[in-house]
């Protein structure tokens, strides 16, 4: 991916169009991003996560962290953007690592049988150190 217009590291917030009801902070550092959603990802959610998701892959983004430290409830309908985004990443040549999980997005995570599939870190700086040298 090319490198952003901008020099430095930016926090900055995805501006939500109207009717979007879940933010979404993003920043990246190297040529990784990070996604930090806010509140749950269900029905409601889901597709505003989704679409972000694929608009920053469609972008070129492929290096993704899902940061969930302020998510705090996935339903199945956010088990699938999951899914949906591992594949989408992997024809990409892209990975994702999700980070931060409280112990009710583990617990589901653990349920659906999805952290033997998923990388899950502790927090954001394991998940980037994960990518070895995108940073």
């Amino acid at each position: 991916m090319a490198s952003p217009d901008f020099e430095t590291n930016i926090l900055y917030t995805l501006k939500k169009e109207a009717g979007s009801v879940l933010p979404i902070d993003i920043w990246y550092e190297g040529e990784i991003w990070v996604f930090h959603p806010v509140g749950s990802i269900d029905t409601t959610t889901s597709s505003d996560l989704e679409g972000t998701l694929m608009e920053g892959i469609a972008q070129g983004m492929r290096w993704i962290i899902l940061d969930l430290t302020d998510v705090r409830y996935v339903s199945s309908a956010g088990i699938r953007v999951f899914i949906t985004t591992v594949k989408s990443l992997k024809k990409e040549n892209g990975e994702i690592r999700f980070s931060t999980p409280n112990k009710n997005v583990l617990d589901v995570l653990q349920l659906s049988g999805l952290l033997k599939i998923l990388k899950v870190y502790p927090d954001n700086s394991t998940a980037i150190k994960s990518f070895a040298c995108k940073t």
